[in-house]
């Protein structure tokens, strides 16, 4: 019996979004792959506070990772070329976008000086397909 690989999920909140199906849907909806603002992703999830060596000052983002679950040594071996996936969702008939896939090459473009990544953006529809409720 082959192992089943672990799934791979973002969480926001009590929402749970499902990256392996994201990917699938990207594969089979190819779309144009657009840049990203790096600074704009870095200040969302407070990026800049994470210290590559696990002991900064601890602290609870409202929003993104925490030094103790963010490994940035991983970050520093990411695939810059791989492109991001944003999440569209919809809030009183406005779109609001969310980075699901791709933090850790956030922090590693940051690091590096990097002014935008590659991202594919999911529509409101394929988002809500991906979203546990």
């Amino acid at each position: 019996m082959t192992p089943v690989s672990p799934l791979q999920t973002f969480r926001y909140g009590t929402w749970v979004f499902d990256i392996d199906r994201a990917q699938i849907i990207l594969e089979e909806q190819p779309r144009a792959v657009v840049p990203t603002p790096v600074a704009d992703w870095v200040t969302a999830y407070h990026l800049n506070l994470l210290t590559p060596d696990d002991e900064g000052e601890p602290w609870c983002p409202v929003f993104g990772p925490d030094q103790s679950h963010f490994d940035a040594g991983h970050a520093m071996h990411t695939d810059l070329g791989k492109p991001v996936i944003i999440a569209t969702m919809q809030f009183d008939g406005n779109p609001a976008l969310l980075l699901i896939d791709g933090i850790h090459r956030m922090y590693r473009a940051m690091t590096e000086g990097r002014s935008t990544l590659p991202a594919h953006v999911l529509t409101v529809a394929e988002t809500t397909e991906v979203r546990d409720h």
